[in-house]
C-alpha cells in the first residue's frame, strides 16, 4: 500500500525548498505574518476584535497552504480550485481591512501595510495562475467549471 518505490525520485525536504523559494508562496507568508502582527496589536478583551481576528488568520493560513496544495498537483482543475479559494481568502482579508478600519479596531497605517501586501500578492497570483498548464488534466470535475467534460 505505501511502497516508496512508487516514486523512487520524490524528495520531501526539496519539495519543501522548492515551494518556500517560489515567490507567490513567499508573499503568501509574509501576509500571514503580518496579519498575525496587526492581529496582536487588537484588544483581546473585545468580542469584535476577537471575531476578526479569528478570521482574518484564518484567512492568512490558508492561503499559503492552498499555495502548497496546488503547488504540489499537474492537474490543472486542482490547481484552479486552490486559485479560487486563494482568492477568496485574499479578497475576505482586504475586505476585512475595511471593517477594522470602519470599527477603528485597528490602526490605519496597519491596514495600509496589509492592503499593500495583498496588492502585491494579487500581481503575483496572476502571473501564478497563468502558469497553469490546462493541457495538464486528464478529465473533467463533473462541473465543467473549468474545461468542458462530459459528466
Amino acid at each position: 500500500m505505501w511502497d516508496d518505490d512508487d516514486e523512487p525520485d520524490f524528495d520531501p525536504e526539496e519539495e519543501r525548498r522548492r515551494l518556500e523559494a517560489n515567490p507567490i508562496f513567499q508573499k503568501a507568508e509574509e501576509i500571514r505574518d503580518l496579519t498575525q502582527r496587526i492581529v496582536e496589536t487588537m484588544d483581546k478583551n473585545d468580542p469584535e476584535s476577537e471575531i476578526q481576528s479569528s478570521l482574518m488568520l484564518e484567512d492568512s493560513m490558508i492561503i499559503p497552504a492552498k499555495i502548497a496544495g496546488a503547488e504540489a498537483v499537474d492537474d490543472y482543475i486542482l490547481k484552479m480550485e486552490n486559485a479560487v479559494i486563494i482568492k477568496i481568502h485574499a479578497r475576505s482579508l482586504l475586505t476585512r481591512t475595511a471593517s477594522l478600519k470602519y470599527l477603528e479596531l485597528v490602526a490605519p497605517a496597519y491596514l495600509q501595510l496589509l492592503r499593500d501586501e495583498i496588492e502585491a500578492f494579487r500581481l503575483l497570483f496572476r502571473k501564478w495562475v497563468a502558469s497553469f498548464e490546462s493541457n495538464t488534466t486528464k478529465e473533467g470535475d463533473g462541473w465543467g467549471l473549468f474545461v468542458e467534460d462530459d459528466g
